[in-house]
């Protein structure tokens, strides 16, 4: 079971950089089309990781209206304002107040909750913590990280273990088993791996280890999205 799930980040949509509006359109012919050619190898879906979604809801609302995803990863990967948490220099940003910000940001796109499962929920750390080798005292944010799963619980949204922070310098899946564990405590039960590759030699590196982790915090089950509905796969 496969979701090709290709960046679209809302907020720069219209960067020279990126202009998302070409790649887009082509991935919503060509995924498609390796659906249909493969479908007697692999189940795959077409989705989408929906970067920023509130930074712009009127470009979120067209984007999603013009597309026929079967699955929509929801994740923020810098705040309203600020650049990517990759180009942050944390020694004149204080990690402790892009946290917050991240989390207070998180909560509302929870709240609005037009999409399928929550992204990376860590991924900040991939930065502050690998990259810059900073601590920073999670415990602060565990108020507002559990609103968070309550929320995403209430609104049928699942989160995934993105399996990215295993081939990097934090050594663990964004969210670790802590969170996971959490999420699962409090009442989750839709729950998604990815390996977030972005180039061939990184598809599907530390799934083994991601399901395991769903194993040892009890989840029995993996959701894999069609037409936007979950359908759950045992991996006991």
């Amino acid at each position: 079971y496969y979701s090709l799930t290709d960046h679209l980040e809302i907020n720069k949509f219209y960067d020279e950089e990126y202009l998302y509006e070409e790649p887009v359109k082509r991935a919503s012919e060509i995924s498609p089309a390796l659906i249909k050619k493969y479908a007697d190898k692999i189940n795959m879906a077409y989705g989408v990781e929906l970067g920023q979604p509130l930074q712009n809801m009127e470009l979120t609302k067209r984007m999603l209206s013009s597309y026929d995803y079967d699955f929509i990863i929801g994740s923020l990967h810098m705040c309203n304002g600020w650049e990517d948490f990759y180009l942050l220099d944390y020694n004149e940003v204080h990690p402790e107040m892009i946290m917050k910000l991240y989390f207070e940001e998180m909560l509302e796109m929870a709240r609005w909750g037009e999409f399928d499962v929550l992204g990376h929920l860590t991924y900040p750390l991939r930065y502050i913590v690998g990259e810059s080798e900073l601590y920073i005292d999670m415990s602060k944010y565990l108020p507002i990280i559990k609103e968070i799963f309550s929320t995403l619980i209430k609104n049928d949204i699942g989160i995934e273990i993105n399996s990215s922070g295993l081939r990097q310098k934090i050594g663990l899946t964004l969210p670790d088993e802590y969170y996971v564990r959490l999420y699962k405590e409090l009442g989750g039960k839709i729950l998604t791996v990815g390996s977030d590759a972005h180039c061939t030699q990184d598809l599907g590196k530390g799934i083994p280890e991601a399901i395991e982790l769903a194993r040892n915090v009890g989840f029995t089950e993996l959701a894999f999205f069609k037409k936007r509905n979950p359908t759950f796969i045992s991996i006991k």
